[in-house]
């Protein structure tokens, strides 16, 4: 099933790309001028406010404001990583259907993880919605499900991965796995290139039917977040 779904996602991702002529560039000045405004709708203390709330509402402007302007926070860490407990690890790893104390210990430390580090991987969202299906939460499963999918639509408006001219724009590298893995790609190998001031990752892999795929990820603002630790 997961394999159907991920093929079918790609295959509707490669149409509607298909159709789509001009991508957006992300404009850190723009984003960080309204996201400093109190009185704008994408303050970011606002926006993320209801992102952890799991605000349906919360629209692709929205979530482009929040998602790239995290990194013009004072705490963002573009190479951040999610460090998991011994509990939850051993959970995880058990094959069998978590009991409900799991199930509580597993929510309460993946709700910790998207009311604090939400982009570092987005594949985190999809399994705090998983959990929830543990306690047929059917309201939180949507709820949860359409914030994953807005995030990817964000990502997309900035570019198809086709070239380095429409590279989709990422703050964290864990981001282009989330979306390799949503296309249903295995990934076989990675590259690092430098062109005209801007860097780009590039993706190789194959899907389930054998078909090749390569895909340019936007990681410029990593680089010049690095640099500015030195």
């Amino acid at each position: 099933m997961k394999t159907f779904l991920a093929t079918s996602f790609f295959l509707l991702y490669s149409f509607i790309i298909a159709q789509e002529t001009e991508f957006r560039k992300v404009d850190y000045k723009a984003i960080e001028k309204e996201i400093k405004n109190k009185n704008s709708e994408y303050y970011y203390s606002t926006l993320m406010d209801r992102f952890q709330k799991i605000d349906t509402t919360l629209t692709i402007e929205h979530m482009y404001h929040l998602y790239y302007g995290s990194t013009l926070q004072p705490n963002y860490d573009p190479y951040d990583f999610i460090e998991k407990n011994k509990i939850v690890e051993k959970i995880e790893e058990n094959t069998n259907v978590p009991t409900s104390e799991e199930v509580q210990i597993l929510k309460k430390f993946y709700t910790d993880i998207y009311k604090t580090k939400p982009f570092t991987d987005l594949r985190n969202i999809e399994t705090l919605a998983i959990i929830y299906s543990f306690e047929e939460n059917e309201e939180k499963i949507k709820s949860l499900l359409h914030i994953f999918y807005k995030l990817i639509d964000t990502l997309l408006i900035t570019g198809d991965g086709f070239t380095k001219g429409t590279a989709i724009d990422v703050i964290n590298t864990r981001n282009e796995y989330n979306l390799m893995h949503l296309f249903g790609v295995d990934i076989e190998n990675q590259a690092l290139t430098h062109d005209k001031g801007r860097s780009y990752d590039i993706l190789k892999g194959k899907t389930k039917e054998n078909k090749e795929v390569e895909l340019y990820f936007d990681v410029t603002r990593l680089f010049e977040l690095n640099k500015l630790k030195f």
